[in-house]
Parts: structure tokens; sequence; C-alpha cells
């Protein structure tokens, strides 16, 4: 028992007289079964024999969770099976565990053959599907905590696997007779560790309610996120992560009928399963929205029996497809959230007074598992005969096809876009020709995703323009806006792919007629390199690829220069952005390392013989700006939002392999940046209160001597704000232009509502919507960027725009009526957002500022966007004269 508390002490804690009460909690004899009356074989491993507590008693680590079903498969190899689908950035295992019948556990690779098998109708006619049924089990999919420090649900799993081993109900051995249960019971191990490690740490004599005690009360960034601080919830169709791209491939791998993505949520609130609030996307069929009700009632009934509060059709919608429950719906499973009200620790004191345990949440989840798993039993061929149905749906159903091709600013993103979309299990072919279709030209090389297939939900999900929020529920929020009430949009209501990646795309009627090659899932096509040998130099097509090129070329020491205009060199126009490598004052090998870096990146490379051009700057003028490998730094901790954080260090670092130095945010207002040529500022809160008036006046000293400052969303109210002398733009007040007219009389009841701000209210906050914006190419920033970008804008920030004098508005919204592209944005918001800035900059003393007013970096998905980011981070310098 010693050994155990200095384990969840830490190896940095020294045992003490402070942890004597969680071993006489441990030393204690069990409790009784979290499921009232159950008994259970006392052969089968507990939890207790095997790590040293109860399920519920402690916050198991992830390792311990593993212990666990481990011995669980060593003691039942028959019926438990183990596997790992990847390793997370901090090296954990993230692995499954099947459980089931003895003779399902000796079949599994034909239950996964058969699952695949009715996924697919053009392979599987309905008599084969029939036979299938017959005798096939249907696949529950039990995940838990995806956020690391929503605890409950992973201890949850654990007792779920014994009570499915040890039970002597023998209902309990009916189910898994019609089941195969999978688990991932934690989705998030480097999260929970986190979690763990913070709350152990805080942990005194006993189990502390208080929402302040230490050992509830996690510092940033908290365990929610991985180890790149992504929500791993919403990141399952553009899957930027180890443990998403793991999973969503093993459930594309398995096509499992039911899925459970399991929760916490606030303290105060009870448990929460699914019918689900509005709005419903409305690409989700009945048969499925009928299938998680039947579920539901099932659980509300066992609910009731155990005296559990819960709730539906509130707060949770099913409206963005990215989460862990709605990215496999467009795969044809009955996929659902469960959340619990939690307790962030062992107890917690709700606003009522009453106390929550941790026991009381395990007991919850676990009740809902048994339940789901037990309703899927009853309900077994209805479940696999809707995912028949549903996969037929999509070959019958389907007309014509979306077209993508390759953006002639940022050829390389449409190859990123069609390798996610066969991440996601859509069939995806490459043109190898030009063609002709809706009325236009499409080039070699663009792809082709025809909708008669049995993913077709999932292609229409992903690609269309806009996904419609249902009219009843949008007149509603309406009606809500002019009572002062907070619109029920959970998230984003925009996330069209082809519009985020800036790609140009269509849907058409037909099927165009050209030969396709399938498309693999990869996501970079090897780049195409010319005339290596040339004997003066490279030229490098700008975008996506190029920029990545150009990072590793800096990293790796090798000289080159961003032309500032666009050139016509032999004949063909270069775009402004476009990356001079010269051979002179490169190693000799330079042939070797960019034909390696074109392969890696995808990036286009020609040679050039020579260095004269029929137009634009010569590669000797100022017009091809010689470019540094620059130090940068990145605000990290308080007030930084840790996702926002997260984000920008993920696309500088992961995606474009370009190191940065995370600085906690207060050690800006003393440290000495003179070795970094740029900071950045990540979305967040009160930087202004985390800098102070000292920190700010060294900021904006160290940008007049020469260095690039971007702040990212939020974190431009800071440099907006008047006493900071760093940019002209104020951000504009959201309330009504109207004054404010003073009465001693009320006329009437429309002056009444006028009186108290009914009639007319000022713009709500967006809760994502992707917007049209103009860029101005003759800025250096704009450098290789399209015309136009699509931003997603989110919040109620609006900014002036910079007058003449006072910097360039280099990317500012387009008009009302051209503004919105895709999702829903209030009428108001897209008054007062048209023609405002996007991207500002202001050259400062020697240096520059760079103000993003939309962060550019969320969820790492708006790849149109990405080239602006990379541009401020490395043409910010270059255009730059530091004196230090």
């Amino acid at each position: 028992m010693l050994s155990i508390l200095r384990r969840l002490a830490g190896p940095c804690l020294a045992l003490s007289v402070g942890l004597a009460a969680p071993a006489a909690a441990l030393a204690q004899s069990a409790p009784p079964p979290l499921i009232a009356g159950a008994t259970y074989d006392p052969a089968v491993p507990t939890l207790r024999s095997v790590v040293g507590h109860d399920s519920g008693q402690w916050i198991t680590r992830p390792s311990d969770v593993r212990r666990y079903f481990d011995a669980l498969a060593a003691f039942a190899p028959d019926r438990v099976v183990i596997g790992e689908y990847g390793r997370t950035h901090e090296g954990r295992p993230l692995w499954w565990a099947a459980i089931g019948s003895p003779a399902n556990i000796a079949r599994l690779d034909a239950i996964k053959a058969a699952s695949q098998a009715l996924a697919d109708p053009r392979r599987t006619t309905p008599a084969q599907a029939e036979a299938i049924i017959a005798d096939q089990p249907a696949i529950v999919w039990m995940a838990y905590s995806v956020h690391g420090d929503e605890i409950s649900p992973a201890d949850a799993a654990i007792a779920a696997a014994h009570h499915l081993l040890a039970s002597r109900d023998p209902a309990v051995q009916a189910w898994l007779a019609s089941t195969l249960v999978i688990m991932v019971p934690t989705q998030n191990p480097d999260g929970r560790d986190r979690f763990t490690d913070s709350f152990y740490a805080g942990y005194g004599t006993r189990p502390n309610p208080d929402g302040l005690s230490a050992e509830r009360d996690q510092p940033w960034p908290g365990g929610r996120f991985n180890h790149d601080l992504f929500d791993l919830n919403r990141d399952w169709f553009i899957q930027t992560q180890p443990e998403t791209q793991g999973h969503a491939a093993l459930v594309l791998d398995w096509r499992p009928q039911v899925l459970v993505d399991s929760h916490e949520m606030g303290t105060d609130q009870s448990f929460f399963f699914p019918p689900e609030a509005e709005p419903l996307n409305p690409l989700l069929t009945p048969e499925t929205l009928e299938s998680r009700e039947i579920i539901g009632r099932n659980t509300a009934r066992r609910f009731d029996q155990a005296g559990v509060d819960y709730f539906n059709r509130q707060t949770y919608d099913a409206f963005y497809p990215g989460y862990g429950d709605g990215w496999p719906a467009y795969l044809g499973a009955v996929s659902m959230t469960y959340e619990q009200g939690s307790a962030r620790g062992l107890a917690a004191r709700r606003s009522s007074g009453e106390i929550l345990t941790y026991r009381d949440t395990v007991r919850n989840h676990l009740i809902a598992t048994l339940s789901t798993i037990e309703a899927s039993a009853a309900n077994r061929e209805r479940l696999l005969r809707n995912a028949y149905a549903y996969a037929g749906d999509g070959v019958s159903g389907g007309r014509g096809a979306f077209l993508l091709a390759p953006n002639p600013a940022d050829p390389g993103t449409v190859d990123k876009l069609a390798g996610l979309l066969t991440r996601s299990g859509v069939e995806v072919g490459r043109a190898s020709a030009a063609f002709s279709a809706c009325g236009q030209s499409w080039p070699a090389g663009s792809y082709v995703v025809a909708l008669a297939q049995p993913q077709r939900r999932m292609a229409e999900v992903l690609l269309s323009q806009n996904v419609p929020l249902d009219p009843d529920f949008l007149a509603e929020q309406e009606r809500r806006r002019t009572r002062g009430l907070g619109d029920q949009i959970y998230d984003v209501t925009a996330w069209s792919l082809p519009v985020m990646f800036n790609v140009p795309f269509a849907r058409c009627g037909t099927m165009p007629s050209v030969a396709l090659t399938p498309a693999g899932t990869d996501l970079v096509q090897p780049g195409q390199i010319t005339d290596a040998g040339a004997a003066f130099g490279y030229l490098v097509q700008p975008g996506v690829a190029g920029l990545k090129l150009m990072t590793a070329a800096l990293d790796q020491g090798l000289a080159l220069r961003s032309l500032a205009r666009p050139i016509v060199k032999d004949g063909r126009t270069w775009p402004s952005g476009t990356l001079l490598i010269p051979r002179t004052g490169n190693p000799a090998d330079l042939t070797t390392q960019i034909q390696t870096l074109a392969a890696r990146t995808g990036a286009e490379v020609a040679g050039i013989g020579d260095s004269w051009v029929s137009s634009g700057p010569s590669f000797g003028s100022g017009g091809a700006v010689p470019l540094r490998a620059p130090r940068v730094a990145l605000a990290w901790d308080e007030p930084t939002s840790p996702s926002a954080a997260g984000a920008t260090r993920y696309i500088l670092e992961r995606e474009f392999g370009y190191p940065v130095t995370v600085v906690r945010t207060a050690s800006l207002t003393s440290a000495n940046l003179s070795g970094f040529q740029v900071l950045i500022l990540p979305d967040g809160g009160n930087y202004e209160s985390t800098l102070g008036s000292g920190g700010l006046t060294a900021l904006r000293a160290w940008v007049r001597a020469g260095g690039t400052l971007i702040t990212l969303g939020r974190a431009s109210r800071l440099m907006a704000d008047e006493d900071a002398e760093l940019l002209a733009s104020r951000r504009q007040d959201p309330s009504t232009d109207e004054e404010e007219k003073a009465a001693d009389l009320i006329a009437d009841e429309a002056h009444y509502h006028a009186l108290i701000g009914v009639a007319e209210p000022g713009p709500a906050a967006v809760a994502g919507a992707l917007a049209r914006a103009e860029v101005d190419t003759e800025h250096w920033l704009a450098a290789g960027i399209a015309p136009s970008v699509n931003v997603l804008v989110q919040g109620a920030d609006i900014y002036a725009p910079l007058g003449r004098g006072e910097g360039v508005n280099v990317v500012r919204f387009a008009g009302p009526d051209d503004l919105l592209v895709s999702g829903q944005m209030w009428r108001e918001n897209r008054l007062r957002l048209a023609f405002k800035p996007a991207v500002m900059v202001n050259s400062l003393g020697s240096g520059q500022l760079i103000a993003f007013t939309q962060d550019p970096t969320v969820r790492g998905y708006l790849e149109g966007l990405k080239p602006l980011l990379i541009n401020a981070v490395f043409l910010g310098p270059a255009n730059s004269s530091p004196n230090w």
C-alpha cells in the first residue's frame, strides 16, 4: 500500500502525514457494488486487486487503466482482446479492448469483415446481408474521456468491463451473445495524466469539494486538451492529432453500428443523453434519430430505477459533424454523446449545497454504458439492417458529383483535401486529364467525388457550401435576440472544407466523362521539380507547399529570397511570393536538398539557367527580398486560450516544421526579447492585465527597435487600445448606433421596448461563419495569396479600418451582399462587418505590428489562411530593419 501512495503522489512529492487519509480509505473493506444488487464471480480480477482501489474511490491514472484491462485479458483471453491504434505525442499507447462471448471473440476478424460488407451494398446483395444479419452481433463502440479532465468515463469503463465479465446475471451473458463491445477507455491519456498530476499534487487529507481547492482548480492549460492542446472532440474530420487519426481509422475499419462518446459537463448538471437539442443536421436520417431515442428510452428506464436524474433535448445539439458523436453518424452509426455533471475530483459542492461524489459520477456512466449494450442487444437486427440500408441509400440516392480543382495560388491544398476525404471513408477519384463539366473547364489533377457511393452523406456534410439550419430554429433565435437572450447554437455553423481550404469547387448534377484514379489517404503529393541541374538555381511556386519548403530550407540554413512582385521568366509568369533559391551562397549539394524538400512538401520547383527576367523585379533588386531564419517566440500560459496557443504552435512546428520558443506570458513583462525577431500573441483573454503598463511599454519598444509583433483574434484588442499606442484602429462598440434617449414618460409599448433595448438589438456574437475577405495583393504580407480568402468569424469583435498614414488594411471583409460564404450570420453583423479589416499592418519604427482581427489558427483547419500567418512570421522580419 505504501508503494501505491508513493506512486499516486507522484515522483517529486515526498510521502507525508497529509496522505494518511487516502491510505485509510484504501484499507477499508470494499464498498457495495455500483449496480445495486449485482453479484460477481470473485475469481474475476477487481480494480482493487490489481491497482489498489475500488471503482469511483480514486481517480485511476491512464497507465493503471491499461494495467487493469491487461489483467482482465490475462484472466479471460477467450473473452477479452486488446489492441493498439497509435501513440500520443508523449509516447503513451492508444488502445482498445474488445469484450464479448467466447464465440464472438474467436471470430473477431469475421465479425469485422461482415460489418464492412454491410457497409457496402455494391458488393453485398440483400440476400447476403440477411445471411450476415442472422449471425452477426451488433458492434457497440464505447469511447471514454476524450477530454482529459472529464475523469469519470474512464473509471466507468473499468467498472463496465468488470461487470460484463464477472456478473452472475444471465442477462449480461445474453447481451454479449448479441453484441460485441469495443471500449476505448482513455481517448486522451496525455490530458488525463496532466489532470491527475495536478489533482494528486493538490490533494490534502480528505476530498475537498470547494471549487477553489487546489485539487480541483487546474492550472493552465488544464487537462481537457491533448499534448498539442487540441480539443480532440472537434478534430474528427480534420484529423490533425494522432489520437483522432488512429481512432478514426479504427472506427472505419470496424464500422460499429452503435457508438457512444462519454463526457463530463458542469458540476450543477445531472446527466445528458439523446435525443439531442435542436438544431439537428438535416443529413441525419430518421432511422438514426429513432434508434437514438430507443436507446435513450432504455437509459431513462434504468436511471429511473436507480434514482438518477437526467435530461435530454437541451443544450447539446447534433449539427456540427466534427464531434466524436458527429463524424461517426455519417458513416451510418447510431452515435451519441453522454454527459455527466463532473466532480472534477473526488467530491464537488453543487450550488444547491449537495455534494456530488466521484463514485456517483462513475456509477451513472456505468449505468448508461450497460443500458446502451442492453438496448443494442435487444435491437440487434434493427441496428444491422439500418446500417445496410444507410449505405444503400447512399448509393441509390446520390446523383452527380462534387468537383474540386487546384487553386492556382495554392495548388497543393486540393491534394490535402482529397486525402482527408478518403480518411473519412469517402471515395475520391483524381482526373488524369483536363475535362469539362458544369459549364466550365477543369484541369488535370482535379478531384471528382461521385455521390452515388455508400458515404454520400459524409461527402455532402463535409463538401457542401452550406448545411442549412432549420428555419423554425432560426426564427426562434431571432425571437430570443429581441429579448436580449443568447442564441442556442452550440458550435460553428460553417465548416465546408472547400471553402476553408480556398479550393475552387462545384456540385454537378451529372458525373463528368473523365478517367479517374482512386485517391489515397496521403495528404501531400510528391512535388514536381523540372530541370533540376539548371545552372543558376530554382524558383518555387508559392502556397502552403512552397512555404513548407521555405521554412525547411531556412531551418537548414539555405539562402533564399521572396519575390515581392510577379515576374515573367523564360515565358512563364510567376506570382508574387515566388521563392528564389540561387546556387550562389548555398551548399554544393543544393540540388539534392531541394529534390528531397520538394518530394516531402509537395512544392513545385523549376530550375533556371540564368537570372534574366523579362518582366518584374530583377533578382538583384529590392523586389527580391532576402529571407532570414527568424527566432520566433509564442506567448504561452494565461491569458492565452490553450487551444489557440496550441493550434498556433501546431501549425508552425508540426505542419511547417519550424521551431518556436514558448514563453510564459507573464515573463514578457521583463524578458529580454532582443534575440527574437517575431513574437506571437495567440487568441486569448485579458493581455493588458497580465502584461501591465510596463510589459506593454517593453513590447512597444521592442517593435520600434525592429521586432515583428503578431496578434491573433482577441489578442488584437490590446493593440487597438488607445493607451497601447500601437494601432490606430479601434474596436467598435457592439451596441446600436442610435443615441440613447431619456424620457420621463413612456408613450406606448413600442417606446417601452425601445427603451429596454428590445426593438433593435445590436450585433450578437457569431457562433462561427465563413466570410469572404478581399486581399490587397500589392502588399508584401499578401505575397502569393489569392485575391480573396475565406475567414472564420467568431464572436462580435469588429474593428475600424486604418486610415491613410495609419497603416494598411491588407485583408478586409467584402461588402454585405458578398460577405457570407457559409454558415449563419445575423443581418446586423453582416452590415457592420462589411468592409472592415480582417488583417492590419502598421510599420512602427523599425518593426511591424500585424493584427489579425479573427484567429486564423482555429482548430488547425483553416488551410486557406495558413499562408497569411506564415507570411506574417517570415516576411514581417524580412521587411523590418532591426537595430539591435
